[in-house]
């Protein structure tokens, strides 16, 4: 039986409620996504992180994104006391910070889905993206002061993570640091899987308890979903690759929580990605 949904959106993109892509939580909820869910015999909530206003002005990008994912947190961990699964609608990847937080992690895996490995740190990075740097958070790389400081910093094992659909690394060392890692990888080229998700979803199962699943939009072909923060990648999965990933994950694994990201309405096209964003809620209150 489908579990009970809170919808959590998080209009910033890695603190900025001005970037365009800060506007694609709260157009999921004007298309309608609460009644979709509801259509399907869930009974759905809605909350909303506020951060007071002047609070993210003349701070730097990680610290704007410490405050948000600190009203983050509170919301997570409210729907999970409450039997609810949250589905965190956000403009940036940096929001699996308090989604961890507000988890409660026991044995807790991840099934990270993006076209980016999110996998540099400050070290490694060339550009100092911050978000760019959020799965080299969730598995205790690099900001872990910062992390705690927002809630559980306990790092998500490196082999009990997942990473699907990639096809985008730099620089050179960022894929240094993803071959030496224990992180098991599904590439995506030309958009056909490199390996066997399902393969990769049947070691998870008995080793975690739940998995947090994470879903970057631009892990889409640009075909099916153009409107991402970023400039798409091409060769990426198509609706029934999603629909597969999807059902896969839930039908072994207990999900905990999910992030949907980086929606940028204003880069969309016929409204291609916001109807992949749908589905993919049908999705998971078909099936989580």
């Amino acid at each position: 039986m489908a579990v009970d949904i809170c919808l959590i959106q998080v209009p910033f993109m890695a603190g900025d409620g001005a970037h365009p892509a800060a506007e694609g939580p709260g157009r999921y909820l004007r298309a309608g996504a609460e009644r979709l869910l509801a259509g399907g015999g869930i009974r759905v909530t809605s909350r909303r992180a506020e951060v007071p206003v002047g609070t993210l002005v003349g701070i730097d990008m990680p610290s704007a994104s410490r405050a948000v994912n600190r009203q983050l947190r509170p919301l997570v961990q409210a729907a999970v006391a409450a039997g609810q699964l949250p589905v965190v609608l956000a403009g940036s990847c940096d929001v699996c910070m308090g989604v961890l937080a507000g988890m409660e992690r026991k044995r807790c895996g991840m099934v990270w889905i993006d076209a980016h490995a999110d996998f540099n740190t400050p070290e490694s990075s060339a550009s100092g993206f911050f978000p760019g740097m959020s799965l080299a958070i969730a598995t205790g790389h690099c900001h872990q002061q910062l992390w705690a400081s927002i809630g559980d910093s306990t790092p998500v094992p490196e082999d009990a993570t997942v990473l699907v659909g990639v096809r985008s690394l730099s620089p050179a060392a960022e894929v240094r640091r993803l071959r030496h890692s224990a992180i098991r990888t599904v590439p995506w080229h030309q958009g056909r899987p490199v390996g066997d998700l399902d393969s990769e979803l049947d070691r998870l199962v008995g080793r975690v308890d739940e998995v947090y699943l994470h879903i970057d939009n631009d892990v889409f072909d640009p075909r099916t979903a153009p409107g991402v923060v970023d400039e798409p990648v091409p060769g990426g999965l198509s609706m029934s690759d999603m629909e597969h990933a999807v059902t896969a994950v839930a039908s072994r694994l207990r999900i905990g929580a999910v992030t949907l990201a980086t929606y940028t309405p204003h880069n969309d096209r016929d409204d291609r990605t916001l109807n992949a964003g749908l589905r993919v809620l049908e999705l998971l209150g078909r099936y989580a």
